[in-house]
């Protein structure tokens, strides 16, 4: 089979790394970095022309792109698609029902919704790990100077939300009831959070102030579209920075951002690091790596995860239901489910090495066994050649 691999803009090359590695033939399309939430028509008519020169079995990217998948179901052409976000918008749009399209989501909630729509190959499957590259790190003193962190978290603030956009313009109704789903929710993973719907009056005044009935929801209910917009960034916010404040009140915590920082007290702040190098080399020399879940990903464990434990890097991350269908917590993992845990946790781990050490080496080799590029990459091509028989 001959892949050609597109690259998804803020996504990596992992993908086409393994299948080199497995043997398989693979081009790179360099011209454009797809947004699936930002088509460039002219874009796509470039990679028509490019595919018609071509001979290509396959296309393969990240997340999913439905002109692209209308290409390759014109040209007849095999659509793969391995997914990492959730909600991933176009996964609503009526392309996903092409046949071409092998669609693989990392969140088992996200796949339950999305099975009602009855997608022709769905499938779930968690993400993986490329440990050919977070092998092979090389850690110089330099680094050891640099990067030496006893609590780190990588990653953004999401502080340029959409509520914080609007909430100001709201009726008092409507910007109470959306505070009191903040309230609630905040710092709280002792349950699966489904995806936040908001109220008819929320939705009233999301059409009279910015004209939010004429959005195209595609086949998302306009409540649930509305909730997960004004909703799910701006608890990842509040619970990010509460967990980072509340930590520097005690210890000393380094993030790795590009975020603005107003609402951060007391952390060692540092400029947002590339994902090939120096993200890798902090979580392997951190005692402590956090992962704080975006709270739209109901039940899977993000990529940060894999990428933290994949690195030989000790995890402390909130509760995540899914996790324990792969992992020991306290053995593999660690996980809390309240800031309380989280402290009780951090304090343990800090002064406990050789468990800590022993966790860490732990979830590597469960890592290794379960979740390389190479055993998530051979089911996916095995799927999709016995569903092809």
């Amino acid at each position: 089979m001959h892949f050609l691999f597109i690259y998804i803009k803020n996504s990596s090359y992992d993908i086409p790394w393994a299948l080199l590695e497995m043997g398989k033939q693979v081009e790179v399309y360099h011209s454009f970095e797809f947004d699936p939430l930002t088509p460039v028509p002219e874009e796509f008519d470039k990679l028509e022309r490019f595919i018609s020169d071509g001979n290509y079995d396959c296309l393969i990217s990240y997340l999913f792109v439905p002109e692209i998948s209308d290409i390759c179901q014109k040209r007849g052409i095999t659509y793969i698609g391995w997914v990492y976000d959730s909600p991933l918008l176009p996964l609503f749009h009526p392309a996903s029902q092409n046949p071409c399209n092998y669609l693989f989501i990392f969140d088992r909630a996200e796949y339950e919704h999305l099975k009602s729509f009855n997608i022709p190959h769905l499938y779930y499957l968690p993400m993986g790990v490329n440990l050919s590259r977070t092998g092979a790190l090389n850690i110089t003193p330099e680094d050891e100077q640099n990067f030496n962190c006893d609590i780190s978290f990588i990653g953004s603030l999401y502080e340029d939300n959409s509520y914080n956009l609007a909430i100001s313009q709201f009726p008092e109704d409507v910007a109470v009831s959306l505070k009191l789903y903040l309230v609630k929710n905040l710092c709280n993973w002792h349950a699966v959070k489904p995806w936040p719907r908001v109220s008819q009056p929320t939705i009233d005044a999301m059409s009279q102030l910015f004209g939010a009935d004429n959005w195209n929801c595609q086949r998302m209910d306009l409540d649930l579209y509305l909730g997960l917009l004004l909703l799910s960034r701006k608890l990842a916010e509040m619970d990010r920075i509460t967990v980072l404040n509340t930590l520097a009140q005690h210890y000393t915590v380094d993030l790795y951002t590009r975020s603005n920082c107003s609402h951060i007290q007391n952390v060692r702040v540092h400029q947002g690091v590339d994902y090939y190098t120096d993200m890798n080399k902090i979580f392997y020399l951190s005692r402590i790596n956090l992962n704080i879940t975006l709270p739209s990903i109901e039940t899977g464990m993000p990529q940060r995860i894999l990428d933290i434990m994949g690195s030989g890097g000790f995890l402390l991350t909130n509760y995540q239901q899914e996790i324990e269908d792969y992992f020991v917590i306290g053995k593999d993992i660690e996980v809390f489910r309240d800031v309380d845990e989280l402290l009780e946790k951090v304090a343990y781990y800090l002064s406990h090495e050789k468990e800590r050490l022993r966790i860490a080496m732990n979830g590597y080799q469960k890592v290794r066994e379960l979740f390389s590029y190479t055993h998530q990459l051979g089911y996916i091509l095995q799927t999709v050649e016995e569903a092809q028989k």
